[in-house]
């Protein structure tokens, strides 16, 4: 495995809310068990000096992404399914980013907002000669992690460098057919996204923070 040396790490938590956990709305199978990897990278992400960011979907109660031959209703703002799960470690000081908050799907964190103002490429895209780490995990695999992942490869990069590491044990999939997880990794690996797991990160097998 290539170690990857950058200036800068991202961690985006994508979707871990209530109702994407076992118990809710649109629960995506065992999706609470991306808590434990992600909170260990969200602790590492601070640790370095980086950016711990949480997206999630805001939807209004009537959307196209409602319905019989779409999704169930789910994270509806200001509901408790549309919040964050209460053991995700998301401090005060992190930032959020609202999406699906029109009568859009919303499933890339890239088309939502963070409750500064400001869009997620903003935050991620380097600057000057930088090389920035972009870590992603979260709910699900086959819709919001994909989408987000795939929108992070396309962010203008300059002379710098931005790197898009997928946790693959920090996220879960819907798999509306069995093989869509599966389908969705080959999908962000070619779109440049490099697949490793949460201990490569944490070990400093995967990434080293330039001296």
């Amino acid at each position: 495995m290539e170690t990857l040396t950058v200036d800068r790490i991202v961690t985006l938590n994508v979707d871990v809310q209530n109702d994407f956990c076992p118990g809710g709305a649109l629960a995506v199978t065992d999706g609470d068990e991306v808590i434990t990897p992600l909170n260990a990278l969200n602790d590492f992400t601070r640790e370095n000096g980086g950016i711990v960011v949480a997206s999630g979907d805001q939807h209004p109660q009537e959307t196209p992404h409602f319905g019989p031959d779409a999704w169930p209703v789910h994270c509806v703002a200001g509901t408790e399914g549309a919040e964050l799960h209460k053991d995700l470690n998301i401090l005060p000081t992190d930032i959020i980013v609202d999406k699906g908050m029109g009568q859009t799907d919303g499933y890339s964190a890239f088309e939502g907002i963070t409750r500064q103002g400001e869009t997620l490429e903003s935050l991620v895209a380097p600057h000057g000669r930088e090389r920035v780490a972009l870590l992603i995990g979260g709910l699900a695999t086959d819709y919001c992690v994909k989408n987000s992942a795939i929108d992070a490869t396309k962010v203008p990069q300059g002379e710098g460098r931005l790197y898009v590491l997928v946790i693959e044990d920090a996220m879960r999939a819907v798999n509306l057919q069995p093989t869509d997880g599966e389908e969705a990794i080959k999908e962000m690996e070619a779109a440049g996204a490099r697949m490793v797991e949460s201990v490569d990160i944490l070990t400093g097998r995967a990434l080293e923070l330039a001296k």
